[in-house]
């Protein structure tokens, strides 16, 4: 019977979420033809809208812990966990003002929610070697104008049950290094509960967005790229481990 209903439920979801996409599409191509080099931001605030009512009408709340100390006038490089496809309008809800999020070619290929995303994704294919120096070299330049650039520096989803992280690719720490900003890692609980990878079961629940302390790479150098990532790995893990065990 439990199941059943977790069926309905999870139909219920895909439904309001195909909903909320074809009613802001319209905004999301009018922003991006009238505005088109100043979009990003209308075209965020709508993002935070599919998630937020997403979430009010499924069910799904978000917790936030740590963020008022967070300097929101400063430019960051966000990393974060990925253990859900739920993920994706987690970071949108968790980031603040223009931010830039990497994303993998495989989200165009999504019908309508593709196109849309041309703004506010930059498209890496991982298979390419130029297409992920073109990237980086675009995320650079984002981020010399003052956005934050979001990365979930796994790369793709952990689908293991026994490690709180995967290993991490270097391009957010070389990046972040070369251009010297800071890193602000987070931690997602329960996307992976609520919306499980190898059986797509929804239901409901609450998401805690832990924002950590961010992490500083002044006068750091291409030799430091390697233990700054594992750096930032061990603060993550052991923080998502302190928080579900």
């Amino acid at each position: 019977m439990i199941t059943a209903l977790r069926y309905i439920y999870t139909g219920y979801v895909a439904i309001i979420f195909v909903l909320f996409l074809i009613i802001t599409a319209p905004f999301f191509f009018l922003f991006s033809f009238l505005l088109r080099d100043k979009a990003l931001l209308p075209i965020l605030y709508l993002c935070k809208f599919i998630s937020y009512g997403f979430g009010i009408l499924s069910g799904i709340f978000y917790r936030f812990h740590g963020r008022k100390a967070v300097d929101k006038n400063k430019a960051y490089m966000l990393v974060a966990n990925h253990r859900s496809n739920l993920d994706a309008p987690v970071c949108v809800m968790a980031c603040w003002g223009r931010v830039r999020y990497l994303g993998k070619k495989e989200l165009l290929k999504i019908p309508l929610l593709g196109q849309l995303l041309k703004v506010t994704i930059i498209i890496v294919d991982r298979s390419s070697s130029e297409s992920r120096r073109e990237s980086i070299l675009q995320l650079s330049e984002y981020l010399k104008r003052g956005d934050s650039i979001f990365i979930f520096p796994e790369g793709t989803r952990n689908k293991t049950a026994d490690k709180p992280l995967t290993d991490f690719k270097d391009g957010a720490f070389r990046i972040a290094i070369e251009l010297q900003v800071p890193i602000l890692p987070m931690i997602y609980i329960n996307t992976d509960k609520l919306m499980p990878n190898k059986k797509l079961i929804m239901k409901p629940g609450i998401v805690n967005i832990h924002y950590l302390e961010p992490i500083e790479t002044t006068g750091l150098t291409e030799n430091d790229i390697a233990s700054l990532r594992n750096k930032v790995k061990l603060i993550m893990a052991e923080k998502y481990l302190q928080l579900t065990q």
